[in-house]
């Protein structure tokens, strides 16, 4: 029953980078400079998010009753150790929330609040991708300490150092390489689609350069990533793998190969969670008193049964209803002519990605 629920953690946990990480990029590429392409880059992310944009956060939902229900004691020692990384987290979803549905709703659609919709929207993205990384990071420093009574011991120095603000920029630009990649088949427009293309090479550039700048800040860690990767071969071949699909994935690029793009960099990310998870798997979080394992801290046998025949059931329901708003939503796109002026949806393309959330 615990390898299940373990499953379910790690298959929320990568749909919600995949999906809902390509919408934190988004948003964070409408900071960047566009000249005269921004309006119609906005309008194609628009499009891309717009209908289905409020789903993707039950995977996050999900992973947090899990923890609730199944383990007790490691989501009891994350939120109260992590609840200031945690607090400015869901800061960023609701602002970011407001600011992508009044940029289409407000009653008074002038250029001024427009402007202030679009750089929240911007703003919150980047800061919510940034405290997810740091939440990740904070997990196996050994530095969370339930015994801690003062407050700088107890509630910041588990979040705060090099190493987990590197990995908070680290994931930013992957959320950003994500969203560059699905955009490209969501525009006919042949601009937007070399810079699309152009913004995926230098995030994914970025990438590269932010996964070796997050080695050398945990050299100041318990224990360095480079020697923790050495010591399990599997992480190695998971590294050689990534490495692999970045020469393959601009092959695709540059044949136009849309659909085959997106997978191929869904891998990429796909690889580093996989590789990241395996250094400490199966222990949840690291504390000052040793390790939180999965297997040790589960909730009994019939809380657990219960659960994972709650999770099983909701699949059941979850995964169709799900590919059948997508389906709908994404046919009626093809059905409807672009005006003048505007980008159409890439004949044959899907969304910039399953349902996704601001």
């Amino acid at each position: 029953m615990i390898d299940i629920l373990i499953f379910f953690i790690g298959a929320s946990l990568l749909l919600y980078i995949l999906l809902g990480g390509s919408d934190f990029g988004a948003g964070i590429l409408e900071l960047l400079p566009a000249g005269n392409l921004r309006e119609r880059q906005k309008k194609v992310i628009n499009r891309a998010m717009g209908p289905v944009w409020e789903a993707n956060h039950m995977w996050m939902i999900l992973i947090v009753v899990i923890l609730f229900m199944g383990f007790p004691t490691i989501f009891t020692t994350l939120m109260v150790a992590l609840h200031i990384p945690m607090l400015a987290l869901l800061v960023g979803i609701v602002i970011r929330g407001a600011a992508f549905t009044f940029r289409h709703y407000d009653a008074i659609q002038d250029a001024p609040s427009q402007r202030a919709y679009t750089w929240l929207f911007g703003l919150s993205s980047l800061w919510t991708a940034f405290w997810l990384g740091i939440i990740a990071a904070s997990l196996n420093r050994g530095i969370i300490d339930p015994d801690a009574r003062e407050v700088w011991r107890a509630y910041v120095a588990p979040w705060w150092g090099a190493y987990p603000l590197s990995v908070g920029a680290f994931v930013a630009c992957i959320f950003a390489f994500l969203a560059s990649i699905y955009l490209v088949g969501e525009t006919n427009d042949p601009l937007l689609k070399r810079r699309f293309v152009r913004l995926g090479a230098v995030f994914n550039a970025l990438v590269v350069v932010g996964g070796g700048i997050v080695f050398l800040a945990s050299r100041d860690e318990r224990e360095s990533l480079a020697i923790a990767f050495l010591r399990q071969p599997v992480n190695i071949g998971v590294v050689v793998l990534a490495t692999v699909l970045f020469v393959a994935l601009w092959f695709l690029v540059s044949r136009r190969r849309v659909l085959l793009t997106r997978i191929v960099a869904s891998g990429q990310v796909a690889l580093i969670l996989i590789g990241w998870c395996l250094l400490y798997a199966p222990d949840a979080v690291l504390t000052a008193r040793g390790p939180l394992s999965f297997y040790q801290q589960a909730a009994p046998p019939a809380t657990l049964r219960q659960l994972m025949l709650a999770l099983l059931v909701g699949s059941v329901f979850i995964f169709p209803s799900l590919f059948y708003l997508l389906r709908v939503f994404k046919s009626a796109d093809r059905t409807i002519p672009a005006a003048e002026g505007t980008d159409s949806a890439t004949p044959g393309s899907t969304a910039i990605h399953p349902p996704s959330s601001p």
